[in-house]
This record gives C-alpha cells, sequence and structure tokens, in this order.
C-alpha cells in the first residue's frame, strides 16, 4: 500500500506541476495581449490518509487557476478611463473650434478685416478713385466670405459632434451585449467552481470600452454575472438581459438646421431621458461641445457680423453720405444680413461707396469714418472695436482649448499610473514567469523521480517473491 500511494503522490505532483507550465507558458504566450491578466495555479495538499498508524499526506492537487487581480484597482482604472475619455474628446473638440476660429489659419480672419479697413484707408487717401472703390469691395466681399465660411464650419463641427454622438450609441450598445453575452459564458463555465478567466478578461475590455463613453458602476454576482449601471442611474446589463439599451430622440434644429439627438435610455414606453447619467465620459464631452461650445462661438460670430454690418452701414448710409457721383447713399446699405451665416455684401455699384460728405472734389470725410472703425469702439461688442473683439474671442477659445490640452494629458498620466499599478499586479512579468518554469520543471522532474523510484523498488520486490 505504502508504494502504491507513492505511485500516486508522484503522479499527483507530475500532474499539478504540468499544469503550472500550462498556465505559465499561457502567461507568457499573452505578455502582449490587451487585458490579460495572469493567472496563477492554486496548489493544496491532498488530505493525508492513516498508513501504519499515523497520517501521511497523498500528494498535491489543483485546487483552481486564478486570475492575479484587485477588484478596486480595476474599479480605479474604469473610472480613470472615463475622466480620459472625456477629457481628450473634449481637448479634441476644442482643438477643432479653435483651429477654426485662429486668426493664424490661412486665410485669417483678422487678416481679412485688417484688409477691408486697409482698404478703406486707401479710399480716403484717394476719395475719387473708381479703382480703390473697387479695392473696397473685393475686401468686404472676402471679409464676409470668411465670415460665412466659420458659420458654416461651425455648423459643420455641430453636426460632426451630433454624428459621433449617435455612432458612440451604437457601439455602446454592441459593448451591452457583449457583456450580457459574457456573463451567460461566464456563469456557465463556472457552475463547477472553476473561474472563466479568459472570459472574464474579454468581458473587462469590453467594461472599459464602454466606461469610455460614459461612467459605470460595476457589480459582480456570486454566480460571476456583472450587474453594469449607470452612475447614480438604471441598469443597463442584469446578468445576460440588456434591461436599458440606449436610445436617442431628436430635439432642435442644429446650426446648420438639421435636428441634433438627445441620448437617453429605450424604456418599455418609450425614450426615457436620464442627462444625469451622461455627464462623464464621452457623451458628455460631446454634449458639452455640440450644446455649449460651438454655440457660444456662433453667437458670438453672429455678434461680430451684425455689430461689423451695422457699424458700416452706419457710415455708408449717412445723412450726408455722397457717392463717388454726388448721390446720396440714405437708402444704399453696404451690407446686409444680421448673422455670420446671413451677412453678404449689398452694394453691386463700387460707384456708390460712399467716401465724401459733400459734392466738394476730395472731400474723403466719409471714407475716413469706414476707416476709423478699425479702432472705434463699438456698443454691440463690449465698446472694444471690431479686431480688438475678434482677438479676444480667438483668444478665449485658444485658451480653453489650452486648459483642455492640459487637463487631457494629467489624466491621461492618471491612467497610465493606474494601469500601472494594475500591470504590477495583473500583468505578466517574464522574469518571474521564467522562474516560473524552472521551478515547476524542477518539480516535475522531482515529482518523475518519485515514480521512478518506487517503481524501481517495486520490481525489486516483484524479484524477491518469485
Amino acid at each position: 500500500m505504502g508504494l502504491l500511494a507513492a505511485l500516486d503522490i508522484g503522479r499527483s505532483g507530475l500532474l499539478a506541476q504540468e499544469l503550472g507550465l500550462s498556465v505559465t507558458g499561457n502567461n507568457i504566450a499573452n505578455v502582449n495581449t490587451p487585458g490579460y491578466t495572469r493567472q496563477r495555479v492554486d496548489l493544496t495538499s491532498v488530505p493525508p490518509a492513516l498508513q501504519h498508524g499515523v497520517l501521511i499526506g497523498r500528494g498535491v492537487r489543483v485546487q483552481s487557476v486564478e486570475q492575479l487581480l484587485d477588484p478596486l484597482v480595476d474599479r480605479r482604472l474604469r473610472n480613470a478611463i472615463t475622466d480620459a475619455g472625456e477629457d481628450a474628446l473634449r481637448h479634441d473638440q476644442l482643438s477643432g473650434l479653435s483651429s477654426l476660429l485662429n486668426d493664424l489659419s490661412e486665410p485669417s480672419l483678422g487678416t481679412a478685416v485688417d484688409a477691408f479697413f486697409d482698404a478703406a484707408d486707401g479710399l480716403a487717401r484717394n476719395p475719387d478713385g473708381l479703382a480703390e472703390r473697387q479695392t473696397l469691395l473685393g475686401a468686404a466681399r472676402a471679409l464676409a466670405g470668411e465670415i460665412n465660411r466659420r458659420a458654416e464650419g461651425l455648423g459643420a463641427l455641430q453636426r460632426s459632434a451630433d454624428d459621433q454622438t449617435l455612432g458612440l450609441v451604437t457601439e455602446a450598445n454592441d459593448e451591452l451585449d457583449r457583456i450580457a453575452g459574457l456573463n451567460v459564458e461566464i456563469a456557465a463555465a463556472e457552475v463547477s467552481g472553476q473561474s472563466a478567466n479568459e472570459l472574464r478578461d474579454q468581458r473587462e475590455v469590453a467594461l472599459q470600452s464602454l466606461g469610455r463613453k460614459v461612467g459605470i458602476s460595476v457589480v459582480e454576482a456570486p454566480n460571476g454575472a456583472a450587474r453594469v449601471s449607470l452612475l447614480n442611474g438604471p441598469v443597463l446589463v442584469e446578468a445576460g438581459t440588456v434591461t436599458n439599451a440606449l436610445a436617442t430622440q431628436t430635439t432642435g434644429p442644429g446650426l446648420d438646421g438639421g435636428l441634433l439627438h438627445e441620448v437617453g435610455l429605450a424604456g418599455p414606453g418609450g425614450f426615457i431621458s436620464t442627462p444625469a447619467s451622461f455627464r462623464t465620459g464621452e457623451f458628455a464631452a460631446l454634449a458639452e461641445s455640440r450644446d455649449t461650445a460651438i454655440p457660444t462661438a456662433a453667437t458670438n460670430l453672429d455678434t461680430l457680423a451684425a455689430s461689423l454690418a451695422s457699424a458700416v452701414n452706419g457710415v455708408q448710409q449717412n445723412a450726408a453720405a455722397r457717392d463717388l457721383d454726388g448721390l446720396s447713399t440714405v437708402a444704399v446699405p453696404f451690407f446686409s444680413g444680421t448673422t455670420a451665416e446671413s451677412l453678404a455684401v449689398a452694394i453691386t455699384d463700387p460707384r456708390r461707396i460712399a467716401a465724401a460728405r459733400s459734392t466738394q472734389p476730395g472731400d474723403n470725410t466719409n471714407a475716413l469714418a469706414f476707416a476709423d472703425l478699425r479702432t472705434a469702439p463699438q456698443a454691440g461688442l463690449g465698446g472694444v472695436s471690431p479686431a480688438g473683439w475678434l482677438a479676444s474671442e480667438v483668444a478665449r477659445v485658444g485658451q480653453a482649448a489650452s486648459q483642455a490640452e492640459d487637463v487631457s494629458a494629467a489624466s491621461a498620466l492618471v491612467v497610465d499610473q493606474v494601469q500601472s499599478q494594475r500591470d504590477s499586479i495583473s500583468g505578466v512579468n517574464l522574469n518571474e514567469e521564467l522562474t516560473n518554469l524552472l521551478r515547476y520543471q524542477y518539480a516535475f522532474q522531482a515529482a518523475a523521480k518519485v515514480i521512478n523510484v518506487a517503481d524501481n523498488i517495486l520490481g525489486e520486490l516483484v524479484n524477491l517473491v518469485r
């Protein structure tokens, strides 16, 4: 009985160390697999049996193959990914807005404003010149075109943010379906008490991807299935069921005239609006850009266009203003339109531009009034000149983009730090795994030696009997 027990002990050692080698090899093979969690063989001794009046151990067995992880660190990482996703997308949105309005872009809006007033200066120096009027008219059209282009660009940015929102909803629902499906697979695989490690890794990858879009809370049930909820909100996934999928409904029109969309949940009775549940993650960044930052910039651009048109028309339609032929221009506005999108040059004949306030040759009074608008405070612009107001607006948007860049960099650093902390616990360390390979190899060889010795002794006993 004793020698047979030794054979069983050696056999248990072979099987256990073989499994240890397999798990170690699997760790090494997945060293670069995204989301992979290092695994470890949990060995335990076989309960002893009574032999010759004493309790003797009966070998080793593998109790489980477990993942090395800290649930608190995983939760911190998901939360950090949510913040980083929101901050990175906010930076992208504000950078696009800043690039559109940035005075350094070519052709720049600031350059167009300066070109218009430079042309007015040129007309003041030669108020009877037709060429100078044509130059001023061309500069005015270029200025109106640049303002129009930026208005159109703001509409395109807003539409892009709305389209991205719709895309994120589709991706999020796919991830919810994936998580629910993995919950079913994990629960079925873990009925025997063993951990479905690879399936859990796949679910964690899906949870992190979902968490980048919107803040979530994850609670694991005893059977291994995860309940996924919006932060301070309803449950999205319960076991193998998506209880509340994401949905959208149209809201008011955007800058381009098309309808925008609100993100909520698909309830039994229809759309459920839950704005408080989408205040974090990429959804929050897109909503902030689409509904606040871009409309604010559009309103400010409308203010510039309306103020500029009003000021220039005020000079052009002055009661004493006269055109090149000495005719009154009271009924001849320079610009039409009161928004950035509708701003246009109303004058088609350059002779109708008023440079004088009398019929005297060389009178440049009205042309000087045009040129003085470059630095003249405008009530509609808060008491600053058009050029000064434009510089202030460009600086405001640029500063917001710069701050968003700093915040995004800080959030990314936090993710890196938490990821490093997780890697120190759950990541594959090749040096450690190579050491484990040697450890399991030597243990396997030793177990084989036990079997070999027991076999030799048994053979000798059999020969003695013969």
